[in-house]
């Protein structure tokens, strides 16, 4: 039954019209969908009659697995997790993910309702936002103790270039393709 099942429920190409200059893939989705299209499966013949799958078995729509279920608050749900690839800018990740949002919304019924349960690249933009903010109050902090002890704005002049192009050097060395 598995492999008759298996047979009759491809998603794969069907062929293919090679040219000189194209190539075409015949694509065709045979994925059954409803517990109606399992029913009509032929698993067998005897005697040159077919046997369906509803000869042998009940067939009915129901989730997979009864004992797991997702719940929002207080209603019943379908949650989708997202995670990043290892390397991948987790910011930028669900900045893209927010992008395309509302395509998937579009393409859903109306009856289905799309919310962001957890975006824990709340807290993540906070930090950065910290350390932004920490690495420009220490550069003025250090321009300021400079210009305490010179007392002249042309010696001040340099070191307050110099330490923010230092800063940017460092992060460009350690952002840059070629670094491990």
């Amino acid at each position: 039954m598995r492999t008759a099942i298996a047979a009759a429920n491809v998603n794969q190409a069907k062929g293919s019209f090679d040219g000189p200059s194209r190539a075409y893939t015949i694509d065709a989705n045979d994925q059954l969908r409803s517990a109606a299209d399992y029913r009509a499966v032929t698993i067998a013949y005897k005697n040159g009659a077919p046997i369906q799958l509803s000869d042998v078995a009940d067939i009915i729509e129901d989730a997979e697995n009864v004992r797991l279920a997702a719940w929002m608050n207080d209603v019943p749900a379908v949650i989708l997790n997202i995670q990043r690839q290892p390397g991948a800018n987790v910011i930028e990740v669900v900045d893209r993910v927010k992008q395309l949002l509302p395509q998937l919304t579009a393409s859903l019924p109306a009856s289905v309702e799309v919310a962001t349960l957890t975006d824990r690249t709340v807290t993540i933009r906070a930090s950065v936002k910290d350390v932004q903010f920490e690495l420009m109050l220490a550069v003025a902090l250090v321009v300021m103790v400079i210009f305490l002890f010179l007392r002249t704005a042309a010696g001040t002049l340099i070191p307050s270039i110099a330490v923010p192009l230092s800063l940017v050097g460092t992060f460009a060395s350690c952002i840059s393709p070629g670094s491990a």
